[in-house]
């Protein structure tokens, strides 16, 4: 069987405990590093990568929000089958492009507060949640886990194109 597409992401913070603590980490973390980023810096491409900063900053907020929703979904009201979302069709049109770098970050960092707080706010219970989305079995703690993996993943290619290794 083919792995899933998440299991990379998953790997990335494999041995994590404490999910909602990583979730608080990552956010402090992108924000030392977004200040430091020009709105002119947020637009340009890096080849091979086509997209700019604040293209990727709203993939992450867009996935995030995905992962959250599923997440939230399995933990009220568990099992089912949700349906896969196609993240090139969502960059496609959002215009990240027309839209601040200043208010792409904020975006960001809001979306990554609901996250915070669904998953800080969970009952015990609600971490039991499983089903299935895009095919896939996934649990609540899984879908947790994604949204970090996911973020690390991208903000360490970002880090790397802003200091010029990629």
């Amino acid at each position: 069987m083919e792995e899933p597409y998440f299991a990379k992401y998953l790997r990335r913070i494999e041995g994590t405990g404490d999910l909602v603590a990583l979730l608080e980490e990552q956010s402090d973390r992108f924000l030392k590093w977004s200040d430091g980023v020009s709105a002119e810096e947020a637009l340009a491409v890096h080849p091979p990568y086509r997209w700019t900063f604040c293209e990727v900053v709203n993939h992450l907020s867009d996935c995030e929000r995905v992962f959250a929703y599923r997440a939230l979904w399995l933990a009220r009201i568990g099992g089912g089958e949700l349906p896969s979302f196609d993240e090139m069709a969502f960059a496609a049109n959002a215009g990240a492009k027309e839209i601040s770098w200043k208010k792409l970050t904020e975006e960001f960092l809001a979306v990554r507060s609901g996250s915070i707080w669904l998953f800080e706010n969970l009952p015990t219970r609600g971490w039991l949640g499983r089903g299935r989305a895009a095919g896939f079995d996934v649990d609540v703690r899984m879908l947790c886990a994604m949204i970090c993996g996911h973020f690390d993943h991208h903000f360490d290619i970002l880090q790397q194109r802003r200091s010029g290794v990629l």
